[in-house]
């Protein structure tokens, strides 16, 4: 009854332009002003991550999101023998809007992600919370009470990195980390990864914001809205890349979807037309 309420008063209020079907996802407005209709929850566990704080509602966004983040947890446990879960911090709220910890996190688009982190013997530990790395790669851990030093895991990192950009389902937009973690990545990636267009990619998506938090003890990622999500009134902050521009101008095949460029000259040329 609540839920009915408030998508008819933001109807109502010229906010979204229909009301959507049961089981249908909205992220409507911007990532820092805007709302999230009919949010996926993300689980607590799964094969490849837990959830930092699994008791709290804030852990809500579209179901792109939430496969995106499963797909590329669960790439690296089976890329990485002896991997740990990951820890995923705060997606947005059931309805979106404004959240206690940040200005975006609004629409169901954005999440935090902890790093993958291991002891000095390169042996993988579970991280315990948000723990600042430096230019290093080291950062000291005291959320036990006993201080420790711990260390950035370029390896898993940088294969969960590439695991986001490569998911065709799910553009990313922006994955925002310090210049310290994202020169971690770059040189790490420039000494391992065959694929130089991965390493383009990230070199764009890697992004150190000029305001607010350094990210220097987590990703934040924000996936772009697709075209059907636009067309619902999702609006994306920044740059299009040309990798992602197909999936978010374009919508997917469906039936009575309109036609690609290529399908309609097909179609205008085919005997049957």
């Amino acid at each position: 009854m609540l839920w009915g309420l408030f998508v008819s008063l933001l109807a109502a209020a010229g906010c979204v332009g229909f009301v959507p079907r049961t089981g249908e996802t909205v992220s409507f407005g911007h990532p820092s002003s805007g709302v999230l209709l009919g949010g996926v929850p993300m689980p607590d566990a799964g094969i490849g991550h837990r959830r930092a704080r699994p008791g709290e509602s804030t852990r809500f966004g579209t179901g792109r999101l939430v496969k995106a983040l499963e797909r590329s947890t669960d790439a690296v446990v089976s890329a990485h023998p002896g991997t740990l879960p990951l820890k995923i911090g705060d997606l947005s709220g059931p309805i979106g809007g404004a959240h206690p910890r940040h200005r975006s996190h609004r629409t169901g688009r954005d999440a935090d992600v902890l790093f993958y982190v291991t002891d000095s013997l390169g042996r993988p530990i579970e991280s315990r919370g948000f723990v600042a790395f430096d230019t290093f790669g080291i950062a000291i851990d005291d959320h036990t009470g006993v201080r420790e030093m711990v260390w950035f895991d370029d390896a898993r990192n940088w294969h969960f990195v590439r695991a986001l950009l490569i998911d065709d389902d799910t553009p990313v937009q922006w994955i925002f980390c310090s210049p310290g973690v994202k020169a971690r990545l770059l040189r790490y990636a420039a000494l391992f990864e065959r694929d130089a267009e991965m390493i383009f990619r990230a070199s764009w998506t890697l992004h150190a914001r000029s305001v607010g938090r350094e990210h220097d003890d987590h990703f934040h990622i924000r996936i772009a809205c697709n075209a059907e999500e636009r067309s619902n009134g999702c609006i994306d902050q920044g740059p299009i890349w040309p990798w992602i521009r197909q999936a978010v101008e374009k919508p997917a095949d469906r039936p009575g979807a309109p036609l690609d460029d290529e399908a309609l000259i097909a179609a205008l040329l085919s005997d049957e037309s």
